[in-house]
This record gives structure tokens, sequence and C-alpha cells, in this order.
């Protein structure tokens, strides 16, 4: 399935309990600015959405990632030398 050019799937599966379950999933958030390993939703219209809001956000989404990016420089900065995590 392809929603504005983005692959996305539909998956069944049996849970722990033994019940029936479905949803929408997809990988292709997991570069730069979104860095997201699976988006996933219960129904069709929801993975639409959140593939439109991602994308037509694009801009907001990589401000976000320079703020996150600036605040861990800062905080390694305070630390001195690095020691590793």
């Amino acid at each position: 399935m392809q929603y504005r050019d983005i692959p996305y799937e539909y998956n069944e599966w049996t849970t722990h309990t033994g019940k029936s379950a479905s949803g929408y999933s997809c990988e292709a958030f997991g570069e730069y600015p979104y860095y997201i390993t699976r988006l996933t939703s219960e129904t069709e219209e929801q993975m639409k959405e959140r593939i439109d809001d991602f994308l037509d956000h694009k801009f907001e989404y990589e401000a976000r990632r320079e703020l996150s990016n600036k605040a861990a420089q800062s905080f390694y900065n305070s630390m001195g030398q690095y020691k590793g995590d």
C-alpha cells in the first residue's frame, strides 16, 4: 500500500491472549529528521493522517531535531572531558 509515495502495510496477528488484532505500520520515517523506527496506527485513516503530519510539517520536525541536538551538545559540553555514557 502507498499514500503520498510513502509505503505502509496492513498487519494481522494473534495476541498473547489468543485474540485477533490488526493494524497498519510504516517504516519510511527512520531517517533525519524523524528517526521513527515504526509508525503504527489502528486504522488506515489514522495512518494517512500520521503520514500527512510528518510530510506536511517536515520543517517543524527538522527544527525539533536541531533543538534536541543542541541540547545534547550543551549537556556534554557542561560535563567537561567526555567520560563515556
